[in-house]
C-alpha cells in the first residue's frame, strides 16, 4: 500500500534504512529525486525528500536592521516538499514516500536524516568554481558527519547506471577509512551486477627523485591485499585492480568516464593523502562524469 506524509522529521518518523533525497524545488535536485527514488525502489524501501532550510522567509528590516518573517515562509516552504513527494510519485506510483521540511541547516538537518538513512542523495548544479562552492556548502559538509553514504547526481547520471556494462571503481590508500569505501563499493557492485575496479597511485608525481618502480611495489601490494580481502568476502563479484602514477583525483576522474559510479572516502594518507573532502573527493565530485558516493568511518 503507497502512502505520503508531510510533516517535520520528528512527526513523520521515516523507518531505518530509507533513501533520503536532499531536494529545494531547483533542476539539480529534481534529477537527484529522480535517482533517489529508482534508489529506493531498488531497495524496496521508503524515500524521504527533505526540504530544510535556516529561517525560510527571513529578512531583514531596513532601518533598526530587525528580522521580520514572512508569515507564509513556512507553508511554502512545505510546498516546495509536497512539490517533491508529486515528483518521486509522478516517475514511481507506488513507492511509498515521506516529506520533511525543517527550519534548520539544510547540512544539520541532512546530518540528522543520516542516522536513519541507508543513502542520503544530493544533486550537483554542475561544473566550475561557483558551482563547487555551492555544493561544498551542503555535499561537503555532510559527507564526513554522516552515518551513511553520500551520493552525489548530476543530470548525466541518469543515462549511466552502475550495472554489467558499467563498473564501480573505488580509490583506495590501503588505511582503514579507504577500506570502509571500499566496502561499500564492493557491496554497491555486488547489488547492481557491476564490476569492481580498485585504483590507487603511487604518488611518484609528488617524488620525482625516487624511482616509479621502487613505489609501484608497495601500491600494487595494497591493491591487490584489498582485491584478495574482498574476492574472500564477495566469490562472485568480479575485481579488477590499476596503479597509476598520476594524481589520485585525476585517475578517479578519468575512470568515471566508463564507470557507473565512483566511490572516495573521507579522509587518507601517502599518495591519496588528498583524499579528505576539499581534495580528491572535492576534485571527484565536480570532475567526475558518474555517480559520486562519498562515504565516511561512520558509514
Amino acid at each position: 500500500m503507497t502512502y505520503t506524509e508531510v510533516g517535520a522529521w520528528s512527526d513523520i518518523d521515516p523507518p531505518r534504512g530509507s533513501v533520503v533525497i536532499g531536494y529545494n524545488g531547483r533542476d539539480h535536485s529534481s534529477v537527484a529525486l529522480q535517482w533517489a527514488a529508482d534508489e529506493a525502489v531498488r531497495r524496496d524501501v521508503p524515500l524521504v525528500v527533505l526540504f530544510a532550510a535556516n529561517y525560510p522567509g527571513m529578512t531583514v528590516e531596513p532601518g533598526p536592521g530587525l528580522f521580520h518573517r514572512d508569515p507564509g515562509a513556512l507553508e511554502a516552504a512545505q510546498e516546495v516538499t509536497a512539490r517533491g513527494v508529486a515528483e518521486a510519485l509522478e516517475r514511481h506510483p507506488d513507492l511509498d514516500v515521506l516529506g520533511a521540511t525543517e527550519v534548520e541547516s539544510p547540512t544539520r538537518a541532512l546530518t540528522e536524516a543520516g542516522e536513519h538513512a541507508a543513502v542520503v542523495v544530493l544533486g550537483s548544479r554542475g561544473y566550475g568554481r561557483v558551482a563547487g562552492a555551492l555544493l561544498g556548502s551542503v555535499a561537503f559538509a555532510v559527507a564526513p558527519r554522516a552515518a551513511c553514504p553520500v551520493i552525489v547526481i548530476r543530470e548525466q547520471d541518469l543515462e549511466r547506471e552502475a550495472g554489467p556494462e558499467h563498473p564501480i571503481v573505488v580509490g583506495t590508500d590501503g588505511s582503514e577509512p579507504a577500506g570502509v569505501a571500499v566496502d561499500y563499493a564492493a557491496r554497491r557492485a555486488l547489488g547492481t551486477r557491476a564490476a569492481l575496479e580498485i585504483v590507487t597511485c603511487t604518488g611518484g608525481h609528488q617524488v620525482p627523485h625516487i624511482e616509479e618502480e621502487a613505489l609501484r611495489g608497495p601500491a600494487t601490494r595494497i591493491v591487490d591485499a584489498e582485491a584478495e580481502r574482498v574476492r574472500a568476502a564477495y566469490p562472485d563479484l568480479t575485481v579488477t585492480t590499476r596503479v597509476e602514477d598520476c594524481p589520485a583525483e585525476v585517475t578517479l576522474v578519468d575512470a568515471s568516464k566508463q564507470a557507473g559510479m565512483v566511490v572516495v572516502g573521507t579522509r587518507g594518507r601517502g599518495s591519496f593523502e588528498g583524499m579528505l573532502l576539499g581534495s580528491v573527493s572535492h576534485a571527484v565530485i565536480h570532475g567526475a562524469v558518474c555517480a559520486v558516493a562519498v562515504v565516511g568511518e561512520r558509514a
